[in-house]
C-alpha cells in the first residue's frame, strides 16, 4: 500500500478510538464491596462479625480497616467468607495482643461474587499461655483480657 492509499486519521476517528481505551476499563470494573462499619465488644468464645455488601454477579474490591484493642492479653483468629485478602491478616491467622495493645489492620482484598453471605470476623479464642521455665517468676503472666473491642470501617 502506498502512502497515497492509506486512510487518514481524522480528529473524529482519533477521539472515537481514544474513548474506547478510556471507557472499556470503566465498564469492566465492578462496584466496590463495603463493610458494615461498627464497633463490637466480644468475650472469650465470641466473634465480632462484620457483614460485607458486594456484588452477586462479579468479584469486587474491598478497602477497609479494623482496629482491635484489649486491656489484657488476648488471642484472636481472623475469619472471613468470600474474602480473598491481598494484605495481612490471612484467613485463619491467630493474632496475639499484649496488655493494653491496640492494633490496626488494613483490609485490602477481593470479595467473590456471593449471595449476600460475605463477612469478616475476629474470634476471641482465649488468652495466650505464658512461657515460664522452672525457677522463673511468672506472677501476672496470665493476666488475660475479659473482652476485646473490634472497630471496623471503610475507606
Amino acid at each position: 500500500m502506498t502512502r497515497k492509499n492509506q486512510p487518514k486519521l481524522t480528529g473524529v476517528t482519533f477521539l472515537a478510538g481514544l474513548m474506547c481505551f478510556i471507557v472499556a476499563p470503566i465498564a469492566l470494573a465492578s462496584d466496590a464491596a463495603t463493610l458494615e462499619a461498627g464497633e463490637q465488644v466480644v468475650q472469650i468464645g465470641e466473634a465480632a462479625t462484620f457483614d460485607v455488601n458486594s456484588s452477586s454477579d462479579a468479584s469486587s474490591d474491598l478497602q477497609a480497616w479494623c482496629e482491635v484493642s484489649t486491656s489484657g492479653r488476648a488471642s484472636l483468629m481472623f475469619d472471613a467468607e468470600h474474602y480473598i485478602p491481598l494484605s495481612e491478616p490471612s484467613v485463619g491467622d491467630v493474632l496475639s495482643l499484649s496488655t493494653g495493645e491496640t492494633r490496626r489492620f488494613e483490609l485490602h482484598g477481593t470479595v467473590e461474587a456471593n449471595r449476600g453471605d460475605a463477612y469478616i470476623a475476629f474470634a476471641f479464642t482465649g488468652v495466650p499461655t505464658a512461657m515460664c521455665f522452672p525457677g522463673m517468676q511468672c506472677d501476672g503472666a496470665t493476666a488475660g483480657a475479659s473482652s476485646v473491642k473490634v472497630t471496623c470501617d471503610n475507606y
